[in-house]
């Protein structure tokens, strides 16, 4: 008897499973409007990012130079010179290369330079941006 009147009363009861229509598209709106502020943050900061590397590497290419002239009378004629062991020493860990996968120039005067994305950096302007 139990039994029966349980059942009874689980079918006057309307089921209500899941989101109305009206729910989710608020709920999609929101996550829309949400998007469409935080991806251009992202977007940007990867950027950024690769420019602030790039500044990085200059200085610390400028500054293994540097000490390379000191020790050896003239500047590297190439960056991968500082990455090789000379006279017993190894200047660089590791050949460090622009985001977009070239090798960064130094000149005979010790300026180490790059260009990414037509923007040129070197160590004269203090890593700064020069449009091209």
């Amino acid at each position: 008897m139990l039994v029966l009147i349980s059942t009874k009363f689980r079918q006057k009861k309307p089921l209500k499973n899941g989101f109305s229509l009206l729910e989710l598209l608020i709920c999609i709106s929101i996550m829309l409007v949400l998007a469409t502020v935080a991806v251009p943050k992202f977007t940007s900061a990867g950027k950024t990012a690769k420019i602030a590397k790039i500044q990085t590497d200059i200085r610390t290419i400028s500054n293994t130079a540097a000490l390379y002239e000191a020790e050896n009378g003239k500047f590297p004629e190439t960056v991968e010179i500082l990455a090789v062991k000379t006279n017993g020493k190894t200047y660089l860990q590791f050949l460090p290369k622009v985001p977009d996968g070239t090798a960064y120039l130094i000149d005979e005067e010790g300026v180490v330079s790059a260009v990414y994305e037509g923007t040129s950096y070197d160590s004269k302007s203090n890593a700064e941006a020069v449009k091209s």
